[in-house]
């Protein structure tokens, strides 16, 4: 369970207050009840940060070895806290698909596996008890796994808003033409460009009501101020910065969540 707090009629569900710090901690888990269940002796995995370091933390637990493939630019902080054989590479993701298959190692790639969605939906069932009468949520979106997980749980009437950067806006782009492209931006966990679940992830956000909402960088910085307050990443200044450009153009309702996904490092 993480708490979920109100501040100026606006829900944050603090995900940043997972055991290593992230909403990645819903996800692994399950993975790993499935990894061992399934007679695997290893894992794998690709990750910005946020998804290896709680992959570290519950392949120790479990005494399962972990091989985590990030990029040369990881983030040094989140590099610090990976445990496991780390192996620097230009293409995580394909370099992590190819040692599964040659090692036989679980790949703990949370975007095509179904039990990292059942991590995902805890979230949902935590708010529905806290807060019925939600109305919106508003969710930072990289690979979408954890907006999908989340959207099989809440009824449909509870619009969903996946927050992408002008940066890398694979999912809200189909939302949304008129954005101004860019190059930069102050979050690092949202750069996945390949979505193996996109169209089930475009259809979960209309079949709810919602939309994709863009934010530009300097949006972005701009919530930072606010968000410092729970010491939570850049991603969840992000998905405020979305929540104040949605109010603008969407009926959001009067319970609307913001999920912050991890804290700051």
């Amino acid at each position: 369970m993480t708490p979920l707090i109100k501040i100026d009629n606006l829900y944050f569900k603090r995900e940043d207050l997972n055991p290593t710090g992230s909403a990645k901690d819903r996800a692994l888990p399950f993975q790993i009840e499935n990894l061992i269940s399934s007679g695997y002796q290893s894992a794998v995995i690709s990750s910005t940060g946020n998804a290896a370091i709680s992959a570290s933390y519950f392949c120790n637990e479990a005494s399962i070895p972990l091989t985590i493939f990030v990029s040369p630019k990881i983030n040094p902080a989140k590099l610090a806290l990976i445990n496991g054989k780390i192996i620097k590479s230009s293409q995580p993701i394909s370099q992590a698909i190819k040692f599964s298959k040659a090692s036989h190692s679980y790949l703990l790639r949370q975007s095509t596996d179904p039990s990292a969605q059942i991590g995902y939906s805890e979230i949902a069932k935590e708010l529905l008890t806290d807060l019925p009468k939600i109305t919106s949520i508003f969710i930072p979106v990289g690979s979408g796994t954890t907006l999908l997980g989340i959207s099989k749980i809440l009824p449909n009437n509870v619009k969903i808003f996946a927050v992408q950067p002008a940066s890398n806006p694979t999912i809200c782009s189909r939302f949304d033409s008129t954005y101004t492209p860019e190059t930069e931006t102050i979050t690092d966990a949202l750069s996945v460009k390949y979505l193996p679940l996109k169209n089930e992830i475009i259809n979960k956000i209309k079949n709810h009501g919602g939309s994709g909402i863009i934010v530009s960088n300097e949006q972005a910085i701009n919530s930072l101020d606010f968000i410092k307050q729970f010491n939570a990443s850049p991603e969840s200044a992000l998905t405020l910065a979305g929540f104040y450009q949605a109010q603008e153009k969407f009926e959001v309702g009067n319970y609307p969540v913001i999920l912050l996904t991890g804290t700051n490092r």
